[in-house]
């Protein structure tokens, strides 16, 4: 049946093609998420430029304008989850990711119209809205453009490209003027848009729009071999075949309907929710004003600038998302998770224990350089592993036809949270003092180790048959143990 539905002239090549195309394709891919990073870290070096009386806005703004400032992105971002996330099925991964890109340079065109905190507070709803919907495509079509033995890699680059977004932002921030920062930040998605432009649509997509003949051509370009090779022919049935098993659309109803399909659909979630939960967001938006708390006493303080110890953060970042991209498809998602998870635990409480003896005995018995020291730490172990292997695995646990719809609703749900978070963060820490906060942050990380070691699957070069048998394992061990005890 394949066969009929599919023919071509087979080439055994001896070339045996590179990864190139599809780790430059990945990297092209995530740029509206770097453009995410940017607008993440963009309060931090700002915060103080716009609350001083040398603000670009009318006036200084207040504690609660920055507060809507630094949440509002993930109000609108979880409305957009749904919208490209059934976009991306209709019309494609690419065309729902080159509007993706449009918001986001309205943002930046209306933050450099006008400072005024309605302007701004408008302009981060419309980067929220193009992010949310990046990241639902994105990683639906790096999974779909990658080969199997680098998969868990080019699925890295999504939070790598936010690391990178993160880095620019804060150094940007720390040299250039207000004005000149922002032409910046608005080329970054209207060059992604371009070049987009030229790039093709994803195989199962052309597959599911019948297109088997393009297909293969983007397969043999993707994979740098002929398209006449025999490896592109059978991919391209592989493809086939799980197009006519599994059409691929928006269905909540047909996910709740497959009891391990659920199963799957709550691990993946609560390993994204940690994530969120960790604190590290927080950490990121707010850094310069954290580090501004932790040194305010120069006798315990490093001699660095917030801003500048905000770049070294956002560097650290850097290495670590480098680092996960290095090791992801060589010790497996599970490990790394739960190692980093297990790193930014201790390090968060090492901080929270910081803070606590700072307001009991003063800052005499405070070391000026831990407070950097734990954060860099957590926020090493963030980007290694935390941040990026959440949504490798969300994209190795399902089905093309379940993908779309479980990266939609995890990601309105993260989204979600992160808007709660960012938005309680700092009455949180009046409430019960920054030792507490990133006491809960520690509890939430060490708790999710043992949630990985007992609950969670390895996905790394594993079917969806293989990953959904150790879901079910237990209940299929008592099952086989049952019946061998009856036989006796």
């Amino acid at each position: 049946m394949v066969n009929k539905m599919y023919k071509v002239t087979h080439e055994k090549s001896e070339n045996h093609g590179s990864k190139h195309n599809q780790v430059l394709m990945s990297i092209v891919v995530c740029m509206p998420i770097l453009a995410y990073g940017t607008a993440m870290g963009w309060i931090s070096p700002n915060k103080a430029l716009l609350m001083g009386d040398s603000s670009p806005s009318n006036g200084p703004l207040s504690e609660e304008d920055v507060s809507w400032m630094a949440s509002i992105m993930f109000i609108f971002a979880p409305i957009a989850v749904f919208i490209y996330g059934v976009a991306a099925d209709k019309f494609g991964r690419k065309n729902a990711l080159l509007f993706a890109s449009v918001p986001i340079s309205l943002g930046w065109a209306v933050k450099l119209i006008s400072a005024n905190p309605i302007a701004l507070i408008g302009a981060r709803a419309l980067i929220g809205f193009g992010s949310g919907g990046a990241f639902v495509v994105c990683p639906l079509y790096v999974k779909e453009i990658s080969e199997d033995s680098i998969r868990g890699m080019t699925g890295t680059f999504v939070i790598f490209s936010q690391t990178v977004g993160n880095l620019l932002v804060f150094i940007l921030g720390d040299l250039l003027p207000f004005h000149t920062v922002l032409w910046i930040l608005l080329a970054i998605p209207l060059i992604h848009f371009c070049i987009l432009l030229r790039l093709p649509e994803t195989p199962s997509y052309l597959i599911k729009c019948g297109k088997n003949e393009e297909t293969a051509k983007v397969l043999g370009w993707l994979r740098s071999v002929p398209h006449t090779d025999k490896a592109i022919s059978d991919e391209v049935d592989k493809l086939i075949i799980e197009q006519t098993t599994c059409e691929p659309k928006f269905s909540p109803k047909l996910l709740f309907a497959d009891k391990t399909a659920l199963k799957a659909f709550w691990v993946a979630l609560i390993v994204n929710l940690t994530r969120e939960f960790c604190g590290c967001i927080a950490v990121l938006v707010y850094a310069s004003h954290i580090f501004a708390e932790a040194g305010k006493d120069p006798d315990t303080s490093i001699a660095l600038s917030p801003n500048k110890q905000s770049i070294l953060l956002a560097v650290v970042q850097i290495f670590g998302s480098f680092l996960a991209c290095q090791l992801v498809d060589r010790v497996g998602r599970k490990p790394l998770l739960a190692v980093t998870s297990a790193a930014a635990g201790v390090s968060l409480c090492a901080l929270g224990a910081w803070f606590y003896a700072r307001g009991a005995a003063g800052a005499a018995g405070a070391a000026g350089w831990l407070p950097i020291a734990a954060l860099c730490t957590c926020i090493f172990a963030d980007a290694s592993g935390l941040q990026p292997l959440p949504f490798v695995i969300m994209t190795e646990m399902f089905s093309f036809q379940l993908r779309g719809t479980v990266a939609t609703l995890i990601m309105a749900i993260s989204l979600g949270t992160d808007f709660a978070l960012l938005k309680l963060f700092a009455p949180l820490n009046s409430w019960i003092g920054y030792h507490s906060t990133f006491w809960i942050f520690s509890f939430i990380c060490l708790a999710n180790v043992f949630y990985l070691i007992f609950c969670v699957p390895e996905t790394k070069m594993r079917s969806l048959e293989d990953i959904y048998a150790d879901l079910e394992g237990k209940k299929r061990k008592k099952k086989e143990n049952v019946v061998e005890t009856n036989h006796v």
